[in-house]
């Protein structure tokens, strides 16, 4: 179901209201205190001083979550070879040059229309990018496996503990919808998620917040309230935005440099397990 555009800019305004505060390490978050002191370079501030407040507020606000939302591509699936090689078939088949892995990674911050548009003319908004994003989803659902796009490992593990705990989850992904959808149901995932959504079942694509917020108004469940977890630069965005607590990982398209120095993400980890660990202190009631 889509929001009107009216509850959207309402419910974003309702998210603005909470405090942003930038990205920190695992062992400062989970101890409730400045550790190591490390923060990511883009938000260390002047001087490299550490923010007051940073990691007490961290901790809470996972610790107070209800709900964890997930990206697909790079955060969930390890997909980035399906993607980049669809990606260049379509190309080719419609006489325009191959792209590089490091091109491809780096138009993933866009949706497929964009992204398609990007890499064939340098421009987001040109129109070809509709027929070709098009031409991309049908080759890249078909082709969609275990093989092709499996869990990353520890992630199975980390949803089952999850949905264990009563910690309610869902997906949205700058993929098309059946894409998403596909991507679960072969990793046989399906029974962990209230909503599986790509870019064609939100009112707009991320960086925007509108399907976060879609996804919560939906079930019920308040932004504050929720983790979104995700690979990308649009996904910090997204979820800032929605008034979401974030969560960057680099095993997918972005390094962790990238992302922090986005400035959108409020916490990246390095490993699943270190994921799993910061997950643990959702709260379950």
């Amino acid at each position: 179901r889509r929001m009107s555009p009216a509850t959207c800019v309402s419910l974003v305004s309702l998210a603005a209201s909470r405090p942003f505060r930038p990205c920190v390490s695992r062992r400062q978050t989970l101890a409730g205190r400045p550790g190591s002191k490390r923060l990511c370079s883009a938000t260390a501030g002047s001087g490299g001083a550490v923010p007051m407040g940073v990691f007490s507020d961290m901790h809470l606000w996972i610790s107070d979550a209800r709900a964890v939302i997930w990206d697909v591509d790079g955060t969930l699936a390890d997909s980035t070879a399906l993607g980049f090689t669809s990606t260049n078939v379509v190309l080719l088949e419609n006489g325009l040059p191959a792209i590089t892995l490091a091109q491809y990674k780096t138009g993933t911050r866009y949706p497929t229309p964009q992204r398609m548009a990007w890499h064939a003319v340098g421009n987001t908004s040109d129109a070809i990018g509709e027929p070709l994003g098009a031409a991309f989803d049908k080759h890249y659902v078909a082709l969609v496996s275990t093989e092709t796009a499996g869990f990353y490992a520890g992630i199975a593990e980390l949803i089952t503990k999850l949905s264990e705990r009563k910690i309610k989850q869902a997906v949205l992904s700058n993929a098309c919808g059946e894409y998403a959808r596909r991507v679960i149901e072969v990793n046989q995932a399906e029974k962990y998620f209230a909503a599986v959504h790509g870019a064609d079942d939100a009112p707009e694509p991320k960086p925007s917040p509108a399907g976060l917020l879609q996804i919560a108004k939906t079930n019920d469940w308040i932004p504050s309230k929720c983790i979104y977890v995700g690979d990308s630069p649009s996904d910090g965005a997204a979820a800032k935005a929605a008034g979401m607590v974030s969560i960057g990982v680099p095993w997918g398209a972005h390094s962790r440099t990238s992302l922090c120095e986005s400035g959108h993400f409020q916490h990246v980890v390095n490993t699943v397990e270190e994921l799993s660990e910061l997950l643990s202190l959702c709260d379950n009631r």
